[in-house]
């Protein structure tokens, strides 16, 4: 279902509204953006197109608002992380499955692999994801890299599937999106980066209370890029997209659907705050590693909102002024010539 052309104006919804998180820059942000965009220009063969989705997006600046907590070193990380998923985003948007599902092995097999010298004639996607896995080495813990490799892994699985649905023209129903939504966004590896320094067992992250939190904040972020997304998207003809999917399957408007995912978001904040009144001792030894990793995920959301209108990646004029009227002009269909 495509938007009414009445509806030439739609009203984002602000679920962040009475987030207690507020905007923080980490301090480390010129340093390791100077480096890590040094880092990405050094490499030869990345298409003009990602090269400019980078720019535009500001993606250093994604990292360094998400991830406010962090020392110099997994800042720089967290940068460099960020500009793989938006090279690899570019690359597998406009692949068929088969080209996705190479992409994905390449990929997988630099992270697991990274003193492995990659062929001469691949795509440069997987030099750019064994230089990343090498460095990063100096700064994760291995039973953090180990589910950070694994986070990853699904995440490039679930690209391939989004690919057979992007071929197939074929739209899901809301629940089954945002499970696999969970998975594209790479949110599990997203969160990863906040863990580096930590040294929390796995029983941890395995607690249901904790998996609610990393799971609503995960839904969070899918549904809010996804209204924050939808205008571009909607213009180039994308269907993965939260709003997309709602006015297709209650057969609504654009600022209906818009309501529609601004409201579940609202009910997710709730829930957050509820669930973390309820996060149990794990111990002296690791309540402040415990607390470290919440207010991780809280502030990645927060940073997560502002940059969204800080950058261009969704808002290519007038970002700031958006964010504060929440009123959007809805962009016309592109050409498919």
């Amino acid at each position: 279902m495509t938007a009414d052309p009445s509806e030439s104006v739609f009203i984002l919804p602000d679920p962040l509204v009475q987030w207690p998180w507020k905007r923080i820059l980490n301090p480390h942000y010129l340093q390791a953006k100077a480096e890590s965009s040094a880092w990405i220009r050094s490499f030869n063969g990345i298409l003009p197109r990602v090269q400019r989705a980078m720019d535009l997006g500001k993606i250093e600046l994604l990292a360094a608002l998400t991830y406010p907590l962090e020392n110099k070193d997994v800042l720089r990380t967290c940068c460099d992380l960020m500009l793989l998923y938006t090279c690899y985003d570019e690359y597998t948007d406009v692949a068929m499955p088969h080209e996705a599902r190479q992409l994905a092995t390449i990929v997988m097999d630099a992270l697991r692999n990274p003193h492995k010298p990659r062929p001469a004639d691949e795509c440069v996607i997987g030099e750019i994801s064994r230089q990343f896995s090498q460095s990063s080495l100096k700064c994760v813990s291995e039973s953090a890299r180990r589910r950070f490799i694994e986070a990853l892994d699904e995440y490039t699985t679930a690209v391939v599937e989004e690919a057979h649905d992007r071929a197939q023209c074929f739209i899901r129903n809301i629940d089954d999106y945002i499970i696999l939504r969970r998975s594209t966004a790479a949110l599990n590896a997203t969160f990863m980066p906040i863990q580096f320094t930590l040294d929390l067992p796995d029983e941890v992250f395995d607690h249901p209370v904790i998996r609610r939190l990393t799971d609503v904040c995960s839904d969070l972020t899918i549904l809010m890029n996804d209204m924050y997304s939808y205008n571009i998207e909607q213009a180039r003809g994308d269907i993965h997209n939260a709003v997309i999917v709602v006015m297709h399957q209650e057969n609504i408007g654009l600022n209906e659907a818009m309501k529609w995912v601004g409201d579940y978001c609202l009910k997710l904040v709730h829930k957050f705050l509820e669930d973390l009144c309820h996060v149990p001792s794990f111990g002296r030894e690791f309540d402040d590693q415990v607390k470290h990793y919440l207010n991780g995920m809280a502030y990645w959301m927060r940073g997560h909102d502002s940059w969204s209108f800080e950058s261009q990646r969704y808002f290519k004029e007038g970002g700031l002024d958006i964010q504060k009227s929440r009123r959007v002009v809805l962009l016309p269909r592109e050409s498919s010539n």
